[in-house]
C-alpha cells in the first residue's frame, strides 16, 4: 500500500529538468491556454535597458505634448488646443463677410504660430466679425485667437520672420485686409 501512495514520477526532478524561464511568462496574460504573449518592451525583466527605454520614450511624449500646449498658451491663444480640427467651420464660407474659406487653417495655424499658413489662408484680411462662431463645434472664440494672431503676424514681419514671396502672394490674391495693407505693403516695399 506504502508503494502506491507514492508518486511513480519524481515531481521535484521534473521541475529541475524543465528550461529555465527568462521572461517571466508566468506574469503574461494567457492568449490561450498555454501560450503565452511576450510584451517586449514592458514586461522583460532580463534586458537592462528597457525600464530606461520606457523613461525615455515617456519623456519624449511629455516634452512634445508639454511644447504643444504650452506654446499656445504662452502665445495667448491657449482655447486653439481644444479645437477639434473637424473643419465644421468650413461651412462659414456663404456667412463670412471678407470670404475666408479656410477657418480650421487658420485655427491650426494660430495655435501652432505659422505665419506663412495664417497668411496664406487669408488670416490678414479676418474684421472679427464672429459669423464663424456659431459653427464652430466648440465655440471658440476664433475673432479673437485670430486677432491675436494677426498681432503675432505684424509683430513677425517686422522682426523679418516671414518670407517675403508669401506676402507677394498675399499681396496678388489680395489675402490682406485694409487694416493691414499700408504696413504690409510698406515693408515689401521696404520703406519700414
Amino acid at each position: 500500500m506504502a508503494d502506491q501512495d507514492k508518486p511513480l514520477v519524481n515531481q521535484e526532478a521534473l521541475e529541475a529538468e524543465k528550461p529555465k524561464r527568462n521572461r517571466q511568462d508566468d506574469e503574461q496574460p494567457l492568449v490561450l491556454p498555454g501560450i503565452h504573449r511576450y510584451q517586449f518592451f514592458t514586461n522583460l525583466k532580463d534586458r537592462m535597458l528597457t525600464k530606461n527605454l520606457n523613461r525615455l520614450a515617456m519623456a519624449g511624449i511629455a516634452t512634445a505634448t508639454g511644447g504643444l500646449v504650452a506654446k499656445p498658451i504662452m502665445n495667448g491663444v491657449g482655447e486653439t488646443i481644444y479645437c477639434l480640427e473637424d473643419r465644421a467651420c468650413y461651412a462659414t464660407l456663404e456667412h463670412c463677410a471678407v470670404g475666408i474659406k479656410y477657418q480650421a487653417e487658420l485655427t491650426v495655424a494660430t495655435r501652432v504660430a505659422d505665419y506663412e499658413r495664417f497668411i496664406r489662408n487669408g488670416g490678414l484680411k479676418c474684421i472679427g466679425c464672429g459669423n464663424c462662431v456659431p459653427f464652430c463645434t466648440l465655440r471658440l472664440d476664433l475673432p479673437h485667437v485670430y486677432k491675436r494672431m494677426q498681432e503675432m503676424t505684424m509683430e513677425a514681419l517686422k522682426e523679418n520672420k516671414v518670407p517675403k514671396q508669401v506676402i507677394a502672394y498675399a499681396l496678388k490674391e489680395g489675402l490682406i485686409g485694409a487694416e493691414y495693407i499700408e504696413t504690409v505693403s510698406n515693408w515689401y516695399q521696404g520703406k519700414s
